[in-house]
């Protein structure tokens, strides 16, 4: 059995979302003579490297990661590679229309800038029909290779999907040579009580 994985590697030189808090990642400990164990200690933001959204995000009364159902992160996704060089992705730019699963992976090709700033500040974003069409289909999530749902600076399309409770997957990578229209996938977040998480992503190969 294998598996395609999304994600990337939580390290120190992982670049963060403009204004986040830097990764440390570091010895707490090291094993010696005197100590059998080692043990690492983690300082990060939760929206850094692969990493899911909940409602709470955005969305006061919303929910936490650690209140999202289970079986939301599990399921078949649709892969849907945007066909435009507009940095806008419309309904037209993608086959989601005449998807039936209840994930979506939204492939724009833009990880090839992941670590310059190009990447944060000119990303492809959702559009607000996609967005309204996303949430007309019932999905339950979106996971994307971009380090937003929205265009720099703005979170229309956050909130508008937060608010209808679709997680949001940001950052995947690994996506270039995925060659079916649908993949069992996994999104697994932590069970922790905050807007955000980072998430183990990957897809099962038949």
């Amino acid at each position: 059995m294998e598996y395609i994985d999304l994600t990337y590697k939580l390290k120190n030189e992982i670049p963060e979302y403009p204004g986040d808090p830097k990764t440390k990642l570091d010895y707490f400990k090291k094993a010696d003579e005197t100590d059998s164990s080692t043990l690492f200690k983690l300082e990060t933001g939760l929206h850094t490297g692969t990493h899911m959204d909940s409602p709470f995000h955005y969305i006061t009364n919303g929910k936490k990661i650690s209140q999202l159902p289970l079986e939301n992160f599990i399921g078949e996704a649709s892969i849907n590679y945007v066909e435009s060089k507009s940095k806008e992705i419309l309904v037209k730019n993608c086959n989601l229309k005449n998807s039936k699963e209840k994930i979506a992976i939204i492939i724009t090709g833009w990880g090839e800038y992941f670590g310059s700033k190009k990447y944060f500040y000119e990303n492809p974003y959702i559009s607000n029909e996609l967005a309204d069409m996303i949430i007309e289909k019932n999905i339950k999530g979106i996971a994307i290779d971009t380090c937003s749902v929205d265009k720099y600076g703005e979170n229309t399309i956050h909130k508008k999907l937060l608010e209808n409770n679709v997680w949001i997957v940001e950052n995947i990578t690994n996506c270039d040579d995925l060659n079916k229209t649908n993949y069992n996938s996994f999104f697994i977040p932590l069970n922790i009580e905050a807007e955000a998480s980072p998430v183990r992503a990957f897809l099962k190969k038949d």
